[in-house]
């Protein structure tokens, strides 16, 4: 069903997902370089790649995939609900692990160093809009659901 209002918004959240995958999220600049945090690794100012722990990869990897597959199962809308669910919290949980991330790396170089700017970039946003899609999704799942009982009770 590539024409439904859902797929197009459940293809806009895996976009934004793999956006948020392959961009870089936060900058960190010191006087000795600039440090580059990815959702699977972080880029030291001097060249170092230091590998995210990873749980917040798999998470991400996950709500990348998980709106296609929903997609696809638009046989069982009730499953494409249950699954969109399972999306907006596992975009929740994305948006707590970056957070945390991204506090968590201002600390170590707030230590670190005496002068550094922190900056965080826009795929940040990623997961509340993909959230926000997956929600409108969901919705017109169910609108079609309710549609097609509606059509059922009439016969």
């Amino acid at each position: 069903m590539i024409q439904r209002i859902q797929t197009l918004y459940l293809l806009g959240a895996a976009i934004l997902m793999a956006l948020l995958f392959f961009i870089p999220t936060a900058h960190l600049t010191t006087e000795a370089g600039t440090a580059v945090f990815k959702t699977y690794e972080l880029v030291g100012a001097d060249g170092v790649v230091e590998k995210v722990p990873s749980y917040l990869m798999f998470i991400v990897l996950v709500a990348m995939w998980l709106p296609l597959y929903i997609i696809f199962r638009y046989k069982n809308r009730l499953h494409q609900i249950r699954f969109c669910v399972v999306e907006m919290v596992l975009l929740v949980g994305t948006l707590i692990l970056e957070g945390a991330y991204c506090y968590r790396l201002y600390t170590l170089f707030d230590e670190a160093y005496e002068a550094f700017a922190f900056e965080i970039r826009w795929p940040i946003i990623c997961p509340v809009v993909a959230l926000l899609l997956t929600w409108l999704a969901m919705r017109a799942i169910f609108k079609d659901e309710m549609l097609v009982r509606a059509a059922d009770r009439i016969r």
